[in-house]
């Protein structure tokens, strides 16, 4: 039997590529075994399908992802984003850093930082009364300085 190695190496790169299958999804499509598929998948350099998107928009809902990230654009944090889904904060933190690639915790003191950039109430302590450099004393409080 002749196998046209192109088009093997086509079909499973747009399954895995495009469509997020697994190599037991292939093997089934194909009729062979799923280490056959995993064989040829290495032979030709493709990495595995990232199915966590795909399994967790089943197992949350297809609007999943799209809640996920409204809710981390909006400020919600991990234990209001895990108590809506039904998780816990720790998972919430997990499927963060799947998604985004990145630490929650680093995302959120960015934000914050850019929000002390451009709110106009973030500079207070620097008017004209203090002024920059000069120690603050708050009322009511003994000064140590």
């Amino acid at each position: 039997m002749k196998i046209d190695k192109a088009y093997i190496e086509q079909f499973i790169r747009t399954k895995i590529e495009l469509e997020r299958f697994t190599d037991a999804q292939i093997a089934r499509l194909l009729n062979v075994g799923t280490s056959t598929v995993s064989h040829w998948r290495n032979k030709f350099h493709i990495k595995p399908a990232d199915k966590f998107k795909r399994k967790f928009r089943e197992k949350y809902g297809p609007d999943a992802l799209a809640s996920f990230d409204i809710m981390i654009r909006h400020g919600a944090t991990l234990q209001e984003i895990g108590r809506s889904f039904g998780f816990s904060r720790e998972y919430a933190r997990q499927v963060y850093n799947k998604l985004y690639h990145g630490s929650y915790s680093t995302h959120q003191r960015q934000r914050a930082q850019a929000l002390m950039r451009t709110s106009p109430t973030a500079n207070w302590a620097r008017t004209t009364a203090v002024g920059p450099g000069k120690p603050r004393r708050h009322d009511g409080l003994p000064s140590h300085i």
